[in-house]
């Protein structure tokens, strides 16, 4: 037994060194706020996060708490955990609505939704919410940095929902489904004219109806096409081979 003890002791010397014990035993609060901003500094997000929350929870009468949250959302995104982070923004722009910094969090909610956008060719769901977060975004904070940086992030979502819905429209006109590859072409040259699917999409129209037997629409099509995107590609190729076909 006598030679057993030394062993344990030193076995739990190693757990606590391990982290099996209270890594902010007797630390105030200023404490644990250096040791959360120093982990932000390391880019250690995961004890950063965890020191954040402890923070929160044991001082939540501190004055800075909205500090905190804000680097907790910070902290989230950074570490890849987006839907956290959309959360906490949140929680911050409702609980401190008047808080100086509640433009930076609808920002960082739209970025925490744009980097939750998938692939074009899968649902879209965060997509849309990040449109409407980062529209938003846009309109409430007019005229500063936020809003200008939300804009752009949301050409670039426009221009992902545009090229799901132009690879919907292919899938159908290649499988030779005219009608809603028809349909899916005009979703994306009535809603995002703006961007380069909506030529291509014309192009489709084009093609799709002069498959069908509708001359008078892929001629309407064309016209369009000539028209509103004569520098395109696809304007170019119906201008050198005539009709198009």
């Amino acid at each position: 037994m006598p030679r057993i003890r030394p062993f344990l002791l030193s076995l739990l010397t190693v757990l606590v060194a391990c982290g099996g014990g209270d890594r902010y035993a007797g630390m105030n609060a200023d404490d644990v706020y250096r040791m959360a901003l120093n982990e932000i500094s390391e880019e250690d997000w995961g004890n950063a996060i965890r020191t954040l929350e402890r923070f929160n929870v044991t001082f939540g009468d501190d004055p800075r708490i909205p500090e905190v949250r804000l680097l907790l959302a910070q902290a989230s995104y950074s570490d890849g955990d987006y839907l956290t982070a959309r959360a906490e923004y949140q929680r911050f722009r409702d609980r401190f609505v008047a808080h100086p910094s509640v433009a930076e969090a609808a920002l960082g909610e739209c970025r925490a939704l744009a980097a939750l956008a998938p692939h074009p060719q899968r649902d879209q769901t965060y997509t849309e919410d990040a449109l409407t977060v980062c529209g938003n975004v846009t309109v409430d904070y007019a005229g500063r940095p936020e809003a200008a940086e939300a804009a752009e992030l949301r050409r670039s979502l426009r221009h992902l929902v545009a090229e799901k819905e132009y690879l919907n429209a292919n899938h159908y006109f290649r499988r030779r489904q005219y009608d809603p590859a028809i349909k899916y072409f005009q979703f994306v040259v009535d809603l995002y004219p703006d961007t380069e699917f909506a030529p291509r999409a014309l192009l489709g129209i084009y093609l799709a109806n002069i498959e069908i037997g509708y001359d008078d629409l892929a001629e309407e099509a064309r016209t369009r096409l000539l028209r509103e995107f004569p520098t395109s590609a696809e304007a170019q190729e119906l201008a050198a081979n005539g009709s198009g076909s």
